[in-house]
């Protein structure tokens, strides 16, 4: 059965994690670093996490949680205006850094791949498109519009930086690029 888990040791170990990922990448990302900056043992680290993957992706959901949220203001446009300002105000720092490191190692490491599309991409994904539809459905969208690529137009500027190495845009240009998407996909 073992020693019972020490939420102060669990607690350690995602801050820990988060800071290492953060300053050395997915590629420079170890267990036995994580261990080391937490102040307990390897085996510690293996009771709560199979794997470097799912350790890397917990521990960004423990220092992200509180900002990732789906607005709902009412009208699709402000949904996500409000959304996608909240996003790159989070990815900008070490946040970014430490998605930025786990999007390049999703490329060589499926099981990363594999978590980051399940508690990340699916989510907002399937909330982006139930989102699109309920606007569509209410006459908020302009005609034709393709939700897939109205999803892509919105979220390209913050992610594509972030797989070349650069900065997610500052808040006035993220506003710049909404407000060209927005008039391409949402009725005045």
């Amino acid at each position: 059965m073992g020693r019972p888990r020490s939420e102060t040791s669990r607690q350690a170990i995602l801050n820990a994690a988060f800071a290492l990922l953060a300053e050395r990448g997915y590629a420079g990302f170890a267990i036995e670093a994580v261990a080391a900056a937490a102040g307990v043992g390897k085996t510690t680290v293996y009771r709560w996490w199979e794997s470097k993957a799912a350790l890397a992706v917990d521990a960004f959901f423990h220092a992200t949680e509180a900002e990732l949220r789906f607005p709902e203001t009412g009208r699709a446009e402000s949904d996500f205006r409000a959304q996608i300002g909240e996003l790159a105000t989070l990815l900008r720092g070490a946040r970014g850094q430490a998605f930025a490191a786990m999007l390049g190692g999703a490329r060589t490491d499926p099981e990363l791949a594999h978590a980051l599309g399940e508690r990340w991409l699916e989510p907002r994904r399937q909330w982006g498109i139930a989102r699109m539809t309920a606007a569509a459905a209410a006459g908020e969208l302009l005609p034709e519009t393709d939700i897939g690529a109205a999803l892509a137009l919105l979220y390209g500027p913050l992610y594509t930086p972030l797989l070349f190495g650069a900065s997610v845009p500052e808040a006035a240009a993220v506003t710049a690029y909404l407000d060209l998407a927005c008039r391409a996909i949402f009725k005045g």
